[in-house]
C-alpha cells in the first residue's frame, strides 16, 4: 500500500465524484495515483502531470486480454498460443515476442484497457477514493488516453437532476481555457453558453441574464463544458483547497523507485507499477452478462413503458437485482464504446443511457422506488395479468402513441432552438412508436438533414411521410425545401409537379414551382 503522509487527500465518491476529481486532478496539474475501492472492486489511476497516462483494475473484464477480445483485436485460438495472458505486462510481452503485435499495437491496446477502465468506474455511484502525489512511475510508462471525449460524453448522459445538484450556489464562476477551446466538437447549446464568455469569467447568476436557455440546459451545458476540459470552475466544494493545492504542487516528491525497465523477456508482474490490487473476488452486485445487441437494447428503452421495461427486469426484482441489470447495460452500451458509429446511432445510444440512468436513479432506492411504484403498479399488474392470460393489451396503442406524442412536442422545442442534437434521438423515438405518423417522418427527416452524411437517410424519411400524406402540403414543401438544400433543383420541381397533380389549386405549390421554372 502506498505509505499515507499530510499529502494524500482522501473521500468519498458519493461527495467528490470520480468525473469532478478527474478534472481537479487535471486542471490542477497534479502528478501521482488515485485509488479507488468499492466492495471487492479496486482500480488504480496515475497521473503526470495532470494527464491520465495509465490505469489497472482487478476486474477481470478489464483485463487486457478481454478488452482486446471484446474489440475484436484478438481471437481466443490466438489467446491459446499466450500462457501468461492473465498477466497484462506478461501478456503484452508475449504478443510482441511472438509477433503478434508490433509496439504500436501494444501502446494502442493499453491505451483501449485504460478508456475502458475510466469508462467502468464512472459507473460507480459510490466508494473510497485515495490520492498520493508519491505512487509515481517511471517516466517510460506512458499511454494516450481520451479522457475529455470520454468525461464530456459522460457529462451529456447524466440525468439533469443528478446535475443539479451538483451546483450549490448561482456565486461558482467559470472561464475559459483559451487552449482547450476547440477542443470538441459541441453541441448547439453547449456552444450557445461558451459564445457568452467573451474571454470574461462568469457566474451562473450573471449567464442566467445572457441567455434565453432553461435553467436546466444552461447547467447541463456547464457542465459538460467543464467536465469536457473547456471551462475552468472557481468558488465551488472542490475536494481540493487551494492550500492542498499549493502545498502538492511546491512539495518535493521523489518518484517511488520502480524495478528495472520492463525487458522483452518475460518481466516480473511488479516491473513498472506498485502492487496490482488484490485478485477479483465475487462482488456482491456484479453485473449482469449482457448478451442483447444494440439495435435489441435501443429498440427496448425506445418502446418501455416502464422503467422496469427500461432495465428489463421484472416489477419483483429485488435491490441487487436492479444494480446488477443496470451496471451490466451501462457497461455493454455506455455511449462511449459507439464512437465510430452514424451520428444518428449515437444519439440514439446517448438518448438510451440517458433513460438508463433515470431508471436507475429511480429504482435503486427504496424510498423513490416506492413513490414510483404507487403510481405504476396498479397499470403493471393490470398489463402483466393480462399478458400471463393472453388477453390483448388493451392500452398498449395508447400508450404508444402517447409516448410518440410526448417525444415529438418535445422535438419540436429543441428544433425551435436548433438543437438538432437533442430533437433527432427524441424524433426517433417518435417514429419508432408511431411510424405510419407522416409529421414526425418528416420532422425526422429534417433534424437528420442538419448532419452530415445522413442525406440519403433524410430523404427516405421525407419519402415515408409524403407517401404516407401525399396530399399534405406542407410535408411536400419540407421536402421541396430539402432537395433545394442539396442542390436537387430538378428533383424538387418533379415534386411540385406531383403534387399539383394531386392538389391543383394549391396556391403555394403554384407560386414555388413557377418561381423554379423562372430562374432557368
Amino acid at each position: 500500500m502506498t505509505q499515507q503522509n499530510p499529502l494524500d487527500q482522501k473521500g468519498e465518491l458519493v461527495n467528490y465524484p470520480l468525473a469532478e476529481l478527474l478534472v481537479e486532478i487535471g486542471q490542477a496539474k497534479f502528478s501521482g495515483s488515485l485509488r479507488l475501492s468499492r466492495k471487492q472492486q479496486k482500480t488504480v489511476v496515475y497521473f503526470d502531470k495532470g494527464e491520465v497516462i495509465f490505469a489497472v483494475a482487478n476486474a477481470k473484464p478489464l483485463r487486457l486480454f478481454n478488452v482486446l477480445l471484446q474489440n475484436k483485436k484478438i481471437d481466443k485460438k490466438l489467446l491459446a498460443t499466450h500462457p501468461s495472458f492473465a498477466n497484462d505486462l506478461e501478456f503484452s510481452v508475449s504478443l510482441r515476442t511472438n509477433g503478434d503485435f508490433s509496439k504500436e499495437d501494444v501502446d494502442a491496446a493499453f491505451s483501449m484497457q485504460i478508456d475502458a477502465i475510466m469508462v467502468d468506474a464512472l459507473t460507480w455511484v459510490d466508494g473510497e477514493w485515495h490520492f498520493s502525489p508519491l505512487a509515481r512511475l517511471r517516466d517510460d510508462v506512458r499511454y494516450e488516453t481520451h479522457l475529455d471525449q470520454v468525461l464530456i460524453d459522460y457529462a451529456r448522459c447524466i440525468p439533469t437532476d443528478v446535475i443539479l445538484k451538483g451546483f450549490r450556489s448561482v456565486h461558482e464562476s467559470f472561464s475559459v481555457i483559451k487552449e482547450h477551446a476547440r477542443r470538441h466538437i459541441l453541441r448547439a447549446h453547449e456552444a450557445h453558453v461558451l459564445e457568452r464568455f467573451q474571454n470574461m469569467s462568469l457566474n451562473i447568476a450573471q449567464l442566467r441574464g445572457m441567455t434565453s436557455l432553461p435553467e436546466n440546459g444552461l447547467l447541463q451545458a456547464l457542465y459538460a463544458l467543464w467536465l469536457g476540459g473547456v471551462l475552468r470552475r472557481r468558488d465551488w466544494n472542490a475536494a481540493f483547497s487551494a492550500v492542498k493545492i499549493g502545498e502538492i504542487l511546491t512539495a518535493r516528491i521523489a518518484k517511488v523507485k520502480q524495478a528495472e525497465t520492463l525487458p522483452e523477456t518475460k518481466p516480473s508482474a511488479e516491473a513498472v507499477l506498485e502492487p496490482e490490487p488484490e485478485p477479483e473476488k465475487v462482488p456482491l452486485s456484479r453485473p449482469v452478462d449482457v448478451t442483447i445487441s444494440l439495435e435489441e437494447y435501443l429498440t427496448r428503452v425506445e418502446s418501455a413503458e416502464t422503467h422496469y421495461d427500461t432495465l428489463g427486469i421484472d416489477f419483483e426484482s429485488d435491490a441487487t437485482e436492479v444494480k446488477q441489470m443496470y451496471l451490466g447495460l451501462a457497461k455493454r452500451f455506455h455511449p462511449d464504446k459507439y464512437h465510430r458509429e452514424s451520428e444518428v446511432v449515437q444519439k440514439r445510444v446517448q438518448t438510451a443511457f440517458t433513460e438508463l440512468a433515470h431508471a436507475y436513479e429511480t429504482l435503486k432506492t427504496p424510498q423513490s422506488r416506492e413513490s414510483y411504484d404507487l403510481t405504476m403498479q396498479k397499470e403493471i399488474l393490470a398489463r402483466d395479468e393480462r399478458r400471463k392470460t393472453g388477453r390483448p393489451d388493451d392500452t398498449f396503442a395508447d400508450k404508444k402513441v402517447e409516448n410518440a406524442l410526448e417525444s415529438f412536442e418535445q422535438a419540436l422545442n429543441f428544433l425551435k432552438k436548433e438543437d438538432y442534437d437533442q430533437a433527432v434521438g427524441l424524433l426517433a423515438r417518435a417514429v419508432h412508436y408511431s411510424p405510419d405518423n407522416a409529421q414526425f417522418r418528416a420532422y425526422y427527416g429534417k433534424a437528420l438533414s442538419a448532419f452530415e452524411g445522413q442525406d440519403h437517410k433524410a430523404e427516405s424519411e421525407f419519402q415515408s411521410a409524403v407517401k404516407l400524406a401525399p396530399k399534405d402540403g406542407k410535408i411536400r414543401m419540407m421536402l421541396v425545401d430539402f432537395l433545394l438544400e442539396i442542390d436537387m433543383k430538378k428533383r424538387a420541381v418533379g415534386e411540385l409537379k406531383r403534387f399539383l397533380e394531386l392538389v391543383p389549386h394549391d396556391r403555394d405549390a403554384v407560386r414555388r414551382l413557377d418561381k423554379l421554372n423562372a430562374s432557368n
